[in-house]
C-alpha cells in the first residue's frame, strides 16, 4: 500500500509512519488563516463573546470540541452550538443565529461547516457580526461574504494550501496552532 502512494523507500516509508512536529505544513499558508486568526485575537481581547457553531457529526463535534478548548485556554468569553439535525438541518442556520446574536454573540466561527451558509452569514453581517468560515468542504461557485473563509483548497497569493484533504477537525488544528 505504501509502495503504491509513492512511499517507495524505507526512509519515506519511515518519514510517513513517523511524523514530528517539523512535518507538519505552517497553518499561514491556509486561505484567510492570518485574518481569521487575528480576528478571533480582537474578540479575544475585547471580551467579546464568541460562538463555535460546530456540526453534529463525528468531525463536527471534534472540530468543536478543538476550537472550544482552544478558545477556552485563551481566555475568550465562548461557548459553542451544535445544530440539531432535524430541526436545523446542515450549515449555517439563519433562525439559530438570529437567536444567537440576540443572546449576545458578537463572532461565529463556524467549524466544518459554512461554505454554503451564504444566507446566514449574510444575516449576520447585516447585525453587525463576523463571521469566521473553517471548512473543508466542497466549494461552492460563490463563498459567503464572510469576514475571513479559511478552507485548505481556496488559492492564495502564497499558492496551493500543500495538503488540501484536511478534514474539518484538521482545519481547526491548523487554526488552533495559529
Amino acid at each position: 500500500v505504501l509502495v503504491s502512494r509513492g512511499y517507495d523507500t524505507v526512509e519515506k516509508a519511515g518519514e510517513f509512519l513517523n511524523p514530528g512536529p517539523d512535518d507538519l505544513n505552517a497553518p499561514v499558508l491556509m486561505h484567510d488563516m492570518e485574518k481569521g486568526v487575528e480576528r478571533i485575537r480582537e474578540a479575544i481581547v475585547s471580551g467579546s463573546r464568541i460562538t463555535v457553531y460546530g456540526d453534529y457529526d463525528a468531525d463536527g463535534l471534534t472540530s468543536t470540541a478543538i476550537m472550544y478548548e482552544t478558545l477556552q485556554q485563551l481566555g475568550a468569553d465562548c461557548d459553542y452550538y451544535i445544530p440539531n439535525r432535524f430541526a436545523d438541518g446542515y450549515g449555517p442556520n439563519r433562525d439559530v443565529y438570529e437567536r444567537l446574536i440576540g443572546q449576545g454573540t458578537g463572532l461565529i466561527v463556524t467549524v466544518d461547516n459554512g461554505v454554503a451558509g451564504s444566507e446566514a452569514v449574510a444575516y449576520a453581517r447585516e447585525k453587525g457580526v463576523d463571521v469566521v468560515i473553517t471548512d473543508h468542504h466542497e466549494l461552492p461557485k460563490e463563498l459567503p461574504d464572510a469576514y475571513a473563509v479559511i478552507h485548505p483548497r481556496i488559492p492564495t497569493e502564497k499558492g496551493e494550501y500543500p495538503f488540501g484533504g484536511l478534514s474539518g477537525a484538521g482545519v481547526a488544528f491548523k487554526v488552533a496552532t495559529a
